[in-house]
C-alpha cells in the first residue's frame, strides 16, 4: 500500500491503488484490511461510454434546456438540484434509465455479492455526481475536501460492519479532475469514536448516519488521505465506517466538459430488509424516488433539505422504469 504525505491540512496524494477483480479473493482481502478497494473494469469502456450517453439523456430530458454540447445551458436554473455541488440526490435520477443500467451490469452486482457471500441482494436507488467544467463557471468548483471528511455510520447506533458503499466513474480521473479520497484503514478507528467525540455524537441524532472529521483532526494524523485514480468503468468500493470525501481537482486542463462523472450504488442483502421497507421500495420505483445509500431501509432522497427547499415543478422526471427480472429482484 502506497503512503502519501503527512498534513496539517488536506492533502491527498493522487495515488495509482491496486486494482482488483470484481468478486476475487484479493478484492475481498484488500477491502478488510484498508476499508476501501478499486474494482477494475466493473464496466467495460464501451458501458462506460454507453451509460454516459444515458445520462445525458436524463439531464436533456428535464426539459430545462440542458444541451450536452453547450457547457452554457448547464447553469444552475437548468441543471438538478445538487449537494456538495455536484451530488444529484433526486429530481427521479435514481430511478432512471443510466442508473438501472449501471446497475444491472453483472460485474457491479459481482463485487457487492462477493463482500457479502450473498447474491440475493437489494440495490440503492442512489443519484449521481456530476462536476461541472469550473473553468465555465467558477461557482461550479466542488466543496474543498478537507471540509467534509467524514464516515456514513453512526458510531453508537450502528458499531461494527454494516455497509459497503459503491462508486462507479464513468470517466478517468486525474490529479485535474479530482476524485475520490479515502484515509486508508480509518475503519479500524470506528470503535474509537463514541470515547474519542463522546459531547459531539451526544448531539446528533441516532438516525443520522453521518459524522464528520476536521482535516488536522488527531485522529487521522497517523494515516495520510489519498485520492484514488480511476479509469472510465472502475467501481471504488469503501465500507461506511471509513473516513472519505471527495474533492475537486482544478480543472487545468479547461476541459469543455463534465470533469467527473459517477455513479452512486450500493447493495446489501435482502435478508438484512423487510417486508415494509420492500414494499416502499417498490412504490418508489413507480414514484421515480430516489432514496440514500442504505438499501436495507428506506430513506427518501427527495426529502433531503437541499430538495425541498426549491421549486422542483421545473423538471420532468424520467419515464417510470420498466424493469427487467434480474432488476426487479433487485428491488424486492
Amino acid at each position: 500500500m502506497p503512503n502519501g504525505p503527512s498534513r496539517t491540512e488536506l492533502e491527498a496524494a493522487y495515488t495509482h491503488v491496486e486494482r482488483f477483480a470484481a468478486g476475487s479473493d484479493g478484492s475481498i482481502a484488500f477491502l478488510d484490511e484498508y476499508g476501501f478497494v478499486v474494482i477494475a473494469d466493473a464496466l467495460t469502456s464501451p458501458e462506460a461510454e454507453h451509460a454516459l450517453g444515458l445520462t445525458w439523456d436524463y439531464l436533456e430530458g428535464l426539459d430545462t434546456g440542458i444541451d450536452r454540447a453547450d457547457p452554457t445551458t448547464w447553469t444552475d436554473d437548468r441543471w438538478p438540484v445538487a449537494v456538495h455541488g455536484g451530488i444529484i440526490p433526486s429530481q427521479g435520477i435514481g430511478q432512471s434509465e443510466a442508473q438501472w443500467f449501471i446497475r444491472s451490469v453483472a460485474n457491479v452486482k459481482r463485487a457487492f455479492a462477493a463482500i457479502w457471500d450473498d447474491d440475493d441482494l437489494l440495490v440503492s436507488f442512489d443519484g449521481m455526481a456530476l462536476w461541472r467544467p469550473p473553468h465555465v463557471e467558477p461557482s461550479w468548483l466542488t466543496n474543498r475536501g478537507g471540509s467534509w471528511l467524514h464516515i456514513d455510520q453512526h458510531p453508537i447506533a450502528r458499531p461494527g460492519f454494516h455497509c459497503v458503499q459503491g462508486l462507479v466513474s464513468l470517466l478517468p480521473t486525474s490529479p485535474s479532475s479530482g476524485g475520490n479520497i479515502v484515509v486508508p484503514g480509518s475503519h479500524r478507528l470506528f470503535e474509537s469514536i463514541p470515547d474519542l467525540y463522546t459531547e459531539r455524537l451526544g448531539r446528533i441524532d441516532p438516525s443520522i448516519d453521518h459524522f464528520r472529521f476536521p482535516a488536522d483532526d488527531p485522529a487521522l494524523a497517523e494515516t495520510p488521505p489519498i485520492m484514488c485514480h480511476m479509469e472510465a468503468g472502475d467501481m471504488l468500493l469503501w465500507d461506511s465506517r471509513t473516513i472519505h470525501c471527495s474533492s475537486p481537482g482544478d480543472n487545468s486542463d479547461a476541459v469543455p466538459d463534465l470533469i467527473r462523472a459517477a455513479s452512486l450504488v450500493c447493495m446489501m442483502p435482502k435478508s438484512r430488509s423487510n417486508d415494509k421497507v420492500i414494499a416502499k421500495r417498490r412504490a418508489a420505483v413507480a414514484n421515480r424516488t430516489s432514496t440514500t445509500n442504505w438499501s436495507d431501509r428506506f430513506i427518501n432522497a427527495d426529502r433531503f433539505p437541499q430538495v425541498a427547499a426549491i421549486d422542483t415543478s421545473r423538471y420532468t422526471l424520467p419515464p417510470v422504469p420498466k424493469l427487467t427480472p434480474e432488476q426487479q429482484a433487485l428491488v424486492g
